[in-house]
């Protein structure tokens, strides 16, 4: 059985790898596809014969570029300054001084809003619309489930309150039976109440953590009372009326104290891991054993 999950662990993260892989696709792809689709958008677009004339100017305008002198090169060539410059067609200044054309050209682009820059664009967009609603798919999910975890647990608590408090009611009662008989007849029947206090003692060892709750849970199971039934003599001596009611007051008073620290159970884990922090891990009061 150990072998059988560990296996499907490990199934489980060997079929997450391939799905983490799709989701980081579009983070290394996304970047390149976006830069070849815009690279190739102002190629096409800013050197197309109707944006020719368009580009020259607009490379003009923004200085990278000066009108040669005379008529040299054709209407369409342009002097680019510096030791490396000189007069040069569009395209030739296109392909040798790419960081202006692509400056210049996405200006262009920019002030025409062009239909093809946007395109261009798409391509990194729709990328990026993936990988942004692949994290909300996640995200909601994550949510969702943290949500049903908190209302399973919370349906837990509810449960466990509801049995933990039917428990003590009945244990309760019973136990004041058993003791309004014992006052009478000290061969009193105790089974019905050592059974109650065992179903309440089973209970009490499932309250769960904060260790000092669960801790103090223990103690107060152990020290429940009426683990045996109340003395009918002692040191050889028969108890009289007097004296049984003692001892059944005595019980009366450690359930009412015990009670109350079974309420104290149910208080919120926060308030547990207060008192571990402040080295108080009890309950309000011990709750006496009366065996």
């Amino acid at each position: 059985m150990g072998e059988r999950r560990g296996s499907g662990g490990g199934r489980r993260a060997v079929l997450g790898v391939p799905a983490l892989a799709l989701l980081l696709l579009p983070v290394t792809a996304g970047p390149a596809v976006a830069d070849t689709g815009r690279s190739d958008v102002r190629l096409v677009y800013c050197l197309a014969g109707e944006h020719r004339g368009e580009l020259r100017d607009a490379a003009l305008r923004i200085g990278v570029v000066r009108r040669p002198p005379g008529t040299g090169g054709g209407v369409e060539a342009v002097e680019v300054p510096g030791r490396k410059g000189g007069v040069l067609s569009l395209d030739e200044w296109a392909e040798r001084h790419r960081g202006d054309f692509e400056r210049v050209c996405d200006a262009l682009l920019a002030a025409a809003g062009d239909p093809p820059g946007a395109s261009a664009d798409q391509g990194g967009s729709g990328q990026s619309g993936f990988l942004d609603g692949a994290y909300l798919l996640v995200a909601g999910a994550a949510l969702t489930l943290v949500g049903q975890m908190t209302e399973r647990i919370s349906a837990e608590r509810r449960t466990r309150s509801r049995q933990l408090a039917a428990a003590v009611r009945e244990f309760r009662r019973i136990a004041w039976l058993y003791l309004a008989a014992y006052e009478q007849d000290p061969d009193a029947d105790h089974a019905e109440a050592l059974r109650a206090r065992e179903a309440l003692s089973g209970l009490l060892a499932l309250v769960p953590g904060p260790a000092p709750r669960s801790e103090a849970a223990r103690r107060l199971a152990d020290r429940l009372p009426l683990a045996e039934a109340l003395p009918g003599s002692r040191d050889g001596r028969l108890l009289g009326p007097h004296e049984r009611k003692s001892e059944a007051s005595a019980v009366r008073t450690t359930l009412d104290r015990q009670t109350r620290d079974v309420g104290e159970l149910l208080r919120p884990a926060p308030l547990w891991w207060l008192r571990r922090i402040r080295g108080n891990g009890r309950p309000t009061s011990p709750g006496g054993h009366h065996g």
